[in-house]
């Protein structure tokens, strides 16, 4: 099969567990995209956190942000198509984790989700959280006042919070919004994603191909977590990482050697050229 596009996930997939971009990895995604694949990044972080990963490998293609919420263009920053948390949820959603007391962002539909907000007195752990699980700088208000669809919720708290949080959130909330739970039972923190209940990188790709005229057969994706799943099942060709998720890598069609191996590049250089 001549894979037209590859889907690619940035972090623990495109980059190593040093959260670099490998001279082998830039090599392969660059003579991917010089023999016509169509190479597209599907990540969960927001546009201004990929774009200069993007411009390290000269990629143009229409970008997959925010878990699939938001599509970009790489080249004029501009949003192709944006989805969002009805404001009247939201502020629901926000009303139940300022009682839980748990560490929370939110991302407004203002800014296309480039604006962060957390809510005062929050995110006061011995650790950056904000830094290390999300990359972000948030700004702290008094109150968090939602004027707009958000682009998504993110929570990062200790997993006794958390895992009870998730179980509440998919059992009272099913079907209205998708709620992805992030980190491994050892972890010392745990993570929760709320989205619309119909987007996931899956949908976003699948946009992006239908304006390139790709079929889902003529196309490969390749990721590490959870949030990938919708996009690997998607793809002709759904592949994981070595280093990812057990539930992806039993989905998968194929397992791609680890991260810190040039799983991306093994992939490109193998199968796809």
């Amino acid at each position: 099969m001549n894979y037209k596009l590859l889907a690619i996930d940035i972090d623990g997939t495109l980059l190593n567990s040093s959260a670099q971009l490998t001279p082998r990895t830039i090599a392969a995604v660059q003579k991917a995209c010089q023999r016509g694949i169509k190479v597209v990044l599907a990540t969960g972080r927001r546009l201004g956190n990929s774009l200069a990963l993007a411009a390290a490998l000269g990629l143009r293609e229409l970008m997959v942000v925010h878990n699939g919420v938001v599509v970009a263009d790489p080249v004029t920053r501009e949003t192709v198509i944006q989805s969002g948390i009805c404001p009247d949820l939201a502020a629901e959603l926000v009303d139940k984790l300022n009682a839980w007391a748990v560490n929370y962002v939110v991302y407004t539909g203002e800014s296309a989700g480039e604006k962060v907000l957390a809510p005062s007195g929050r995110w006061q752990e011995p650790e950056n959280l904000l830094d290390y699980f999300l990359g972000e700088a948030a700004e702290f208000v008094q109150e968090i006042k939602i004027t707009s669809p958000p682009v998504r919720l993110a929570i990062i708290d200790l997993p006794a919070k958390v895992d009870a949080l998730y179980d509440q959130l998919r059992r009272d909330y099913a079907g209205r919004v998708n709620a992805l739970l992030f980190g491994r039972e050892r972890n010392d923190w745990r993570g929760i994603e709320l989205l619309p209940a119909h987007s996931s990188k899956g949908a976003g790709v699948a946009y992006v191909a239908q304006r390139l005229g790709i079929a889902p057969e003529e196309a490969a994706a390749i990721g590490d977590n959870i949030n990938d799943l919708e996009m690997i099942l998607w793809a002709g060709l759904g592949i994981a990482m070595e280093n990812g998720s057990p539930l992806l890598k039993e989905k998968a069609k194929l397992i791609a050697p680890s991260n810190d191996q040039d799983g991306v590049a093994f992939i490109i250089e193998e199968l796809l050229l």
